[in-house]
């Protein structure tokens, strides 16, 4: 029988190692296309206030840093003109490798478009941890919840000072 108090078991697909292992991999990724880009958010107040808000509601700074790459990814393609043609999409693809030198204002990292950073970016992790979407149409609360309760996806990250915290922490890998 299943218990209905107290928090819900991990997830049997769950394996610390292994995601710990994919969160380390998503800093040195990221660190390796966007580090300019990090660095100008770090100097812009508002940005810093939503970081500090998200640090409230327990992300950790491998989740706005994913939200931040998945920015300046379509901040990029739009910079590009890349359209959905199939041509268009085989550059697109090229894109994430060509990111290194990227760099846009900060204020072109708002609210609405990193909380949609971070709906996509959960879906992808479901997706990494080994779950098949089968309907597009979930509810990004829904996913957040499952993630966050588990697969511990709110509770692991790297030791390191806050990237976007104050004082400013710096990349732990």
């Amino acid at each position: 029988m299943t218990s209905t108090t107290g928090s819900p078991p991990p997830h049997r697909r769950f394996d610390e190692t292994d995601s710990l292992r994919q969160i380390r991999d998503r800093y040195i990724g990221v660190k390796q296309r966007i580090t300019l880009q990090v660095e100008i958010l770090q100097t812009d107040e508002r940005f810093m206030a939503l970081c500090a808000e998200y640090y409230e509601r327990g992300y950790k700074d491998w989740h706005i840093l994913s939200a931040v790459l998945n920015q300046v990814l379509h901040l990029e393609t739009e910079r590009r003109r890349l359209g959905y043609s199939p041509d268009d999409m085989r550059r697109r693809q090229k894109v994430m490798d060509e990111l290194q030198g990227a760099q846009f204002p900060a204020n072109a990292f708002n609210r609405a478009d990193m909380d949609r950073n971070l709906s996509m970016h959960a879906m992808t992790c479901l997706q990494r941890y080994g779950f098949i979407l089968r309907n597009r149409r979930v509810k990004p609360e829904v996913v957040e919840k499952f993630l966050r309760e588990r697969m511990m996806h709110f509770q692991l990250d790297i030791p390191h000072a806050p990237m976007f915290g104050n004082p400013l922490g710096s990349w732990p890998v």
